[in-house]
This record gives C-alpha cells, structure tokens and sequence, in this order.
C-alpha cells in the first residue's frame, strides 16, 4: 500500500499553479500583439510553459511516496548457560566438559528456523558466547536478569532457558529477581543433587584490629547436615596449630566455637580455622578457612604526674580514657619510677608544688616531649621559673573565680556550633590573679577568662611554643566542677569529654605517616572488588578530604596503574575490579603537599574456591524462576524442543513498517523535461530565440 505524501500544504501548490498561469499568459499575450504566430501556435506554447511551472511547483512541495510493508518479526528465544565451577564438581564431569556444548546446540540449531536464538554465559559476569568453560569462581543471577532486562528491552524476547545447578553464592537471590510477566523462563536442570555428608565452616567473626598484648576473640560457626563423631576444630598460624577443640559428638546445625588468642606481634596475622573429622567427606575444601587480624600497639603513651590526690585528674582520666589508639597513665610523683622518655605526651598536675615535678618537666623540654601543665591557683605562693610554663616574668597577686569563653578566632581545630554556649556555662575556675598575663610570643590562647558574662582579654587555656614543641597551659583547677556541670544539665559530658580529647590530640606529636591511615585488604579473591579504605588527618589531626590521594598498583614485573582515590563525607574509598591472580606491590601519595606523606605494601589476588565450598545442585531454587515454563533434565529436554517449536508461530510479531522515498529521485521523473523541450523546439523553429 502506497499513498502520496508533500513537505509543504498542497495550497501552496495551488498558489503556484496561479502564478505560472499569469506569467505564461503574460509572456505569450506579447507575442500575440505582435501577430506573427498563429494563435494555435500560441495557445500550445503557452500550455507547455504553463505545464513546466505546474511541474516545478510540484517538485518545490517535496512529493515523496509513502509505502507500507508488513513485517513479520521471529521471536527471539535466550539460551543462558551457567558457566560456574560447581557444574564440573561432580561426578559426571567429564560429560560436561566433553559432549555437553555439542550436544546442547545441536539441540538448539533445530529452532533456528522458528526462533532468533541467541546464547550467552554467565557466572562472575554475563557474555554473549557458547564457549562453555566452567571456569568462573561465583554464580550471580543478579547479572544474568539484569542483562535480559536492558538487553532486550523492547525486544520479541519470548522465551529464556536457564542451565544451572541453582547454586548462588553471589547477588541477589531468586525471589528478589524479575523479568517481564511476558516471556516465558525455563530451566535446564544441571548438577547432581545427591545430599553427602558434609562438615564445614560456614563463617568466622573477629575484629579487624587487635591490640598488641591482648587477649581478642574468633568466633567460628560450624554446619553439619549429619551428625559426626570425634571432630577436632583447629586453630592455626603459619602453619603452627596454636589450639584445638575437640568434639565428641557433632549435631546437625550451626555449632559455634570461641577461641581466645593473645597478640603478641605487632603487624598482620593470618589464622586458618580447620575442623576434622574420621569420615571421609566428598567435599573437603569447606572444612577450612582463613581470616586476618592486624595487630597494633598503642600509638601514643600518655603520663598524667601529680603529687596529691584531686578530683580534676579523675575527670582529665575519664576524658581520655577511650581516646584513640592512646594509653593512659597516672602515677603520684612519689611512686613514679620509669622513664619519661617513654611517653609521647606529660600531663603535670599542679607541678609548682612539687620540685620532682618541675625537674621532670624541665627534663621533658630537654628531651622536646610535648606537655599539658594545670598551674592550680597559688602560683604567688611560689619561686617559679615562668618560661616553663610560656609566661615571661610575672606579678601573680592571690586568687580570682573566673567563668571560660572559647577564642572564635582560634583556627588550629575546630569546635562544634553548641562547645560555646556549653562551655560559657560552665561554673568558674580558681586561677592565680595577674593584672597582666605577660605570655611568650608563641602564646595562642584557646579559652579567655570571663568575669561576669563579660570576655577578658586573659588566658584561661593557652597554647606555646618552646624549639617547636606544642606545650599547653591551664592556668587554674576545677575543671571537675565542668564535668558534674554537664552530667547534671545533659546526663553526659560530651563537650567536656571531646573538648579536652582536641587539646591533646593537638599537642600529641603525630608521625607523617600516621596521618594517612591506609586499608588495603592483604588477600582477596578473584571474583570480589578489591575495595580500599583511606583516612587523611591534616597537621592539627582534624580528618579531612580536601587532598588528592593516589593509589598506584603493579603486578610484580608488569606495568604500573594509578587511581584517584573518591573523597566521601570523611573518608576516601576505592573499588578495583578484574585484577588478575597474583602478587601485588601499592603506593598511596598525598598530592599538593610541601612534605610528602606516603605509604607502601603490597596484596594479593588468589583463587576463589566460593564454587567448592558447595557442590550440591539446589533444584527446588530454580523452580523459582519457571515463569510460564517448568524444569527439565537432560534426557527429557527435547520436550522442550518440541514445545518450543510447537508455540513458535504464536509468537511472531507482525508491524507495518513504512518507507518513504523522494518523487525527484525516480527516474522516470525525466519525462517532465519534455515540455521545456519541446516548447525550445517551437520557439527556436519560429525563430524565437
């Protein structure tokens, strides 16, 4: 079916049709006056100029001829093919590695005459191939669904049938997966689903860090679907068996089993868990697994030294007593008998007082180890050498009750939006009184005294300088009084607790490579992400994400990649895929830096053995996915060859489909020509031209 079509409205063509009438009946109402051609002559000259405008406007509308086609559209039907592992774990392994594919699409060429068919293979990933290896680590259904979803999507997809075993040891699981209600999914029931008995482990919980010279626990759940005798659960490290449970009856079930271990070097620790058993299983390669624990020390020690008793160094305790990676000491001056060199940060509580205390402090500033001093509130009464303390020579005259006010110009770290009202509320203090704080240059003041709600420009809390060692001051006691405060208005002491834990954290001294805290996993399998965790400290040791972080990798002996890594809230994370097996040397830079800050190691990629650690094909799963179809074996597959040819014809989809071509480009177009050309002919015969 045909139909003629035009670009422009065909009043337009009338419109020409008008004008070329009143040109040629111009042109030719001349030569009539002139009265040397015979009327006759003039009416067929007039005709063929009129006829050639007529054609022209015609060709200026852009005529095309529309002709519509009915198509008829094969249905297209989807040969999916579990390409895991667990398909050739079983004893009919050789069936599937030798006869299987041929067999299979030989079946399938018997449809091509009735069905667009087309295969593909999936297990970690989906491709479209008949190459069926068996050689994938994980079964992911996930994929595979969303692969016919956006692959033919508004498509004449009728049929899909699925070859597996129903194992998933990845993705979603069955009944959270879809297609359209319209296509028809049947499975092919592969694997053997014979039950053996098996012993396994199926998870083992632990912390990820453990710190140096503690006890920290490994949890292992173990599963038996029979029951078993004389079992031995062994726990391993390098290779040396560190302890054993022993079991003298196994019920069907979870059992779950805790073994208690002390870390005793610093650095990462693989422990294989192994569970044994006196019957010989079909699939052993369940009974052990690996987990790693990285063992740290504290990476700060902390000293608080006081020679009395006094509620505020309970309070400062309390305040630091979680801090991060951080110990916290206290000892009396009078039972203190270790080496300050130790310790990475001093608290000295009221140090005036006690000549030990101001002999270890000026030791601490030989040896350039940050302090944190609380003065009390009777500095008048005593012979003080000020500069210990960031004062020069000064004129303390008794004691003053003074309320705190946070400096808002000091930027060295943050507050949050709620410290000021909570710390301006805070009740008073008992400082030494000077009309004029005279600090060093190096002073910056952290807390103000106020008086009466109103600011003064003295230091409450200050922070100094001496051969580029952070040192801070306060000047007064109390501050137990703060943390009562707070309990009573709040049921906590947050601010107080974080407010005090900044203070530290700005005096510790922080290593460079301590402010890039790194996490790359030391063996991952094939089939996951490698996913890599970052944290970036700036110099005050506030976390921060506004630096660049590289992470380079290379197979050893193999060209070097580098990523950047993805700056989150408070965190940097990336996620690797593909990496092939093997051994794997990284280097993470912090970009824009004057001082460098890096960090080097190396990882692995190993095999995956997720397809071994179960072998037993779960046909009841894929029923599941029988969406207007049923499960088939094997031998009993060409019935639904036979169905499948049977329906086919059902399944055509017809549409008329319609194809447009321009009049100008027929060639049979040329006859217009005739008329200009036989016009020229009797106009040059009469001598017109």
């Amino acid at each position: 079916m045909s139909q003629l079509n035009f670009d422009l409205p065909f009043f337009v063509f009338i419109i020409f049709i008008v004008i070329g009438f009143f040109l040629s009946f111009y042109l030719y109402k001349r030569d009539e006056e002139k009265s040397y051609l015979s009327k006759n002559i003039l009416y067929l000259l007039f005709f063929l100029r009129w006829s050639t405008f007529t054609a022209l406007s015609f060709l200026l509308l852009g005529p095309k001829f529309i002709k519509s086609e009915k198509i008829s559209e094969k249905p297209i039907l989807v040969f999916a093919q579990d390409n895991s592992k667990s398909i050739v774990s079983n004893s009919d392994s050789m069936f599937f590695k030798n006869n299987y594919r041929d067999s299979i699409l030989n079946k399938l060429s018997s449809l091509n005459e009735y069905y667009d068919v087309r295969s593909c293979i999936f297990g970690e990933k989906v491709i479209a191939d008949t190459n069926f290896t068996f050689s994938d680590n994980s079964t992911n259904f996930n994929q595979l669904f969303n692969f016919l979803n956006n692959k033919f999507n508004s498509s004449n997809l009728s049929d899909v049938i699925i070859a597996s075993d129903g194992i998933i040891n990845m993705g979603k699981d069955l009944p959270y997966l879809s297609i359209p209600p319209s296509i028809s999914v049947n499975a092919l029931l592969l694997g053997d689903t014979i039950q053996y008995k098996d012993l396994k482990i199926k998870s083992i919980k632990n912390n990820k860090y453990a710190l140096l010279d503690n006890n920290f626990p490994i949890e292992v759940s173990i599963f038996s679907n029979g029951n078993f005798k004389n079992i031995e659960v062994l726990l391993y490290s390098d290779s040396k068996l560190l302890q054993k449970h022993k079991f003298q009856n196994l019920e069907v079930g979870i059992t779950k089993i805790t073994f208690l271990e002390k870390a005793i070097k610093k650095g990462f620790k693989n422990y294989t868990i192994q569970v044994k058993s006196k019957i010989e299983e079909k699939n052993p390669l369940n009974n052990s697994k690996t987990t790693l624990i990285e063992v740290i020390d504290y990476s700060q020690k902390i000293l608080i030294l006081t020679s009395a008793a006094h509620p505020d160094i309970s309070a400062l305790n309390w305040a630091l007593e979680d801090q991060l990676k951080s110990k916290v000491s206290t000892f009396n001056i009078n039972k203190f008998d270790q080496n300050i060199n130790d310790y990475d940060l001093l608290i000295f509580y009221k140090p005036t007082l006690n000549n030990q205390l101001i002999e270890l402090l000026e030791k601490s500033r030989l040896l350039e180890i940050p302090s944190f001093s609380v003065l009390g509130n009777n500095l008048s009464l005593q012979n003080i050498d000020y500069s210990l303390f960031g004062v020069k020579s000064n004129n303390f005259k008794g004691q003053n009750e003074v309320s705190a006010q946070l400096n808002e110009d000091f930027k060295s770290f943050g507050f949050d939006k709620d410290w000021q009202n909570t710390i301006s509320e805070y009740p008073p203090l008992s400082v030494p009184f000077s009309i004029n704080y005279n600090l060093v240059s190096t002073a910056k003041k952290i807390v103000f005294q106020s008086v009466n709600g109103l600011k003064m420009n003295y230091p409450l809390i200050y922070f100094f300088k001496d051969k580029g060692v952070k040192n801070g001051v306060l000047l007064g006691e109390g501050i137990w009084r703060w943390k009562m405060y707070e309990f009573n208005q709040t049921n906590d002491a947050q601010v107080f607790k974080s407010f005090f834990k900044k203070i530290i954290q700005y005096l510790k001294v922080t290593e460079k490579k301590s402010r890039l805290k790194i996490s790359v996993p030391k063996e991952n399998f094939v089939d996951q992400s490698l996913n890599i965790y970052a944290e970036y400290y700036n110099e005050l040791i506030e976390i921060n994400n506004d630096v660049d972080i590289i992470f380079s990798y290379s197979k050893k002996g193999q060209q070097k990649f580098s990523k950047n890594l993805i700056p989150r809230n408070n965190y940097y994370d990336l996620s690797l895929d593909g990496l092939s097996i093997g051994e794997y040397n990284y280097q993470v830079n912090v970009e824009g830096l004057k001082n460098k800050i890096s960090s080097i190691g190396s990882f692995s990629i190993v095999n995956s053995q997720r397809e071994k650690m179960n072998t037993v094909a779960n046909h009841q799963n894929l029923s599941i996915i029988n969406q207007k179809g049923r499960s088939y074996s094997i031998s009993n597959f060409d019935q639904l060859i036979d169905k499948l040819i049977i329906s086919a014809e059902s399944k055509n989809k017809s549409h008329l489909e319609e194809k447009a071509k321009d009049i100008i480009n027929y060639k049979w177009l040329i006859i217009l020509l005739f008329f200009p050309f036989l016009e020229w002919i009797i106009r040059k015969d009469k001598g017109l031209l």
